[in-house]
């Protein structure tokens, strides 16, 4: 599964108007089962950064969960403030 999980990396986030949020960065998974619980995502030099919280190091946290596949892209189910 983690050959898999690799191939994620670099795979664009757009939010649901097709706006690029970003590349995906880091997987974050659960040590026993190797399940994919959140992804660290490089924001777009276009994206308003004040809607969404960034890491110390500058990148976008979001649960695995909140993310649909579509093609060669996520598409961001978009959470309320």
């Amino acid at each position: 599964m983690e050959h898999t999980n690799e191939k994620l990396i670099g795979k664009t986030i757009l939010n649901s108007k097709g706006n690029t949020i970003g590349k995906i960065h880091k997987l974050i998974t659960e040590y026993d089962s190797g399940r994919i619980v959140s992804v660290l995502v490089i924001p777009s030099k276009k994206l308003i950064h004040k809607n969404y919280p960034l890491t110390k190091n500058g990148e976008i946290l979001f649960p695995f969960s909140s993310l649909s596949a579509v093609k060669d892209a996520f598409i961001l189910e978009e959470f309320v403030k």
